[in-house]
């Protein structure tokens, strides 16, 4: 299977995520940093390679990892990966996106808040936002997430899988505008599933530094996102590239 993922996906995934982090949407800012042209949203390659997959349910985990850069505009060829899942640059051959589905994760750490996101990071550190999904948005994220359909899907996975989309959307927003901020450089996200979103629901998402490693420019933190109601929807962790965040360390 062949995807090309235009500016206008990355425009639509910042729009109905809440993730304009400029190194996906602005062009100018791109130029200067370090990748030199707008990127791929990572979460936008998992929840097209989890929709290749043609799975029967929604997954129970997810870990995706993004060793290279996925330029706007550029063909990428799905193909498997052993037990799991890959997206690769069809002219180099280069792989851009790496997911396995339902691998046993390990328990993400625990750390005591310490304040609020600012430079330089520390360890402590959290953001969080408080947002809801319409009938509308959802089924745009279906929409997008079905161009990587190779099959059709019963409607309620098909939500899933969106819900599950937007859910990722709403941690890869908080990293890559406010912890550590705008420039950041999704490499890994680890997310076990507990939960659905509900449209209109709201939901809160909140991320937390847990390791800092200034000398490779490498930050770890914890991932959640919970219900109104106070049941956790989904917890993991990532790792980001800080490299193009103005005062990070």
């Amino acid at each position: 299977m062949i995807l090309t993922p235009t500016q206008d996906d990355l425009d639509l995934f910042a729009k109905l995520s809440g993730d304009a982090n400029p190194i996906h949407v602005d062009p100018h800012f791109a130029a200067r940093s370090g990748f030199g042209r707008t990127v791929a949203h990572g979460a936008m390659l998992t929840a097209w390679l989890v929709r290749a997959a043609g799975l029967s349910a929604a997954p129970q985990t997810t870990s995706a990892m993004f060793p290279a850069p996925a330029y706007a505009g550029e063909v990428l060829e799905v193909s498997r990966d052993g037990e799991g899942w890959q997206l690769a640059r069809q002219h180099d051959g280069v792989v851009v996106c790496r997911l396995q589905i339902n691998a046993a994760l390990a328990e993400e750490k625990g750390v005591t808040p310490t304040g609020a996101a600012g430079v330089p990071l520390a360890i402590g550190m959290t953001a969080s936002s408080e947002t809801s999904l319409d009938a509308d948005e959802l089924r745009a994220l279906k929409d997008l997430q079905a161009r990587a359909a190779k099959t059709e899907l019963r409607s309620d996975t098909a939500e899933a899988l969106a819900g599950q989309a937007y859910m990722l959307g709403l941690i890869s927003t908080l990293l890559g505008m406010e912890l550590p901020g705008r420039g950041t450089n999704y490499l890994k996200q680890e997310t076990q599933w507990l939960g659905t979103v509900v449209p209109k629901q709201r939901v809160y998402t909140r991320v937390a530094v847990t390791r800092i490693r200034p000398e490779k420019a490498l930050v770890d933190l914890s991932t959640q996102v919970q219900s109104d109601s106070g049941e956790v929807l989904a917890k993991g962790r990532a790792l980001v590239s800080a490299r193009d965040v103005k005062g990070a360390f």
